[in-house]
């Protein structure tokens, strides 16, 4: 575990005050953070059951910022592999949402030596599945199940939830896959760069829970409208990208497919 090694990482995610003080506030939180590693780990069975970090989300974080699996406290990271494993191959243990791993360390605690072999053998595992490939972007989505991965960083999310949504092709990408998951017309697109349109179809799912529903998403959307079609109802939900807010996360987008094709938030997959 060399965790100080990598201060720079997160001192260049953090940008809270200048240059030089963010890489003397990342080395000293990780200095703090390594000591407490090394004494949850000296614990063998509470760092299992109950690592000193909640859910394990320093761990998380490290490998947000790219520190390699080489430099991650090892034990802490074979356990995370282990409920991971457990958790996608025999659903067990807690739910798990936003979880980043190495793509080749997934790989590797699955069993399966590339994309292509995940990816075929879920496809004969999931009885309702969805995938969407753009450029050096894959979102797999399966029976509870979803993997966002991006090449470009060598990492994959699992079951993103408070990720946010930058850029409208992501956004774009997203909703074409829930409309695949959930079997539900959909179209976006752009009114200008940071103003983004969806437009959902509700189908056969009674009003009354549609506007029950919308009325839970209002806080996550600019704007939220039930509206007549030739096509039928549909929702038209209205995004405002690049504000002092975060613009929409992937938890909307879900909650608003299971709305529109179940007539209900409530988010079954994670």
């Amino acid at each position: 575990m060399h965790l100080q090694e990598n201060a720079d990482l997160l001192a260049k995610r953090i940008r809270l005050l200048n240059p030089d003080a963010d890489r003397y506030l990342a080395r000293e939180f990780m200095e703090l953070h390594e000591d407490k590693c090394t004494r949850c780990q000296e614990d063998r069975l509470g760092c299992t059951v109950r690592p000193a970090c909640k859910d394990r989300n320093f761990l998380n974080m490290l490998v947000e910022i790219g520190v390699p699996p080489r430099d991650l406290p090892r034990f802490c990271y074979s356990q995370y592999l282990v409920q991971i494993r457990r958790y996608i191959l025999e659903k067990k243990g807690r739910g798990m949402t936003d979880r980043r791993i190495p793509i080749n360390d997934l790989l590797s605690a699955l069993k399966m030596s590339s994309i292509r072999q995940f990816t075929t053998r879920f496809n004969k595992l999931w009885s309702r599945r969805a995938r969407i490939r753009e450029g050096d972007t894959l979102i797999v989505a399966g029976d509870n199940l979803l993997f966002h991965f991006d090449f470009a960083r060598g990492i994959v999310e699992l079951n993103p939830w408070h990720k946010e949504i930058q850029s409208f092709e992501v956004f774009d990408c997203y909703v074409r896959l829930l409309s695949q998951y959930h079997g539900v017309e959909a179209e976006t697109f752009d009114a200008t760069l940071n103003w983004w349109v969806l437009m959902v179809s509700v189908g056969s799912v009674n009003r009354g829970k549609v506007e029950k529903g919308l009325s839970e998403l209002r806080d996550r959307f600019e704007a939220l409208h039930l509206v007549e079609l030739d096509a039928g109802t549909a929702i038209q939900a209205e995004v405002v990208a690049g504000g002092s807010e975060p613009s929409i996360n992937v938890g909307a987008l879900r909650m608003l497919f299971s709305l529109a094709s179940e007539g209900s938030t409530g988010e079954t997959w994670a």
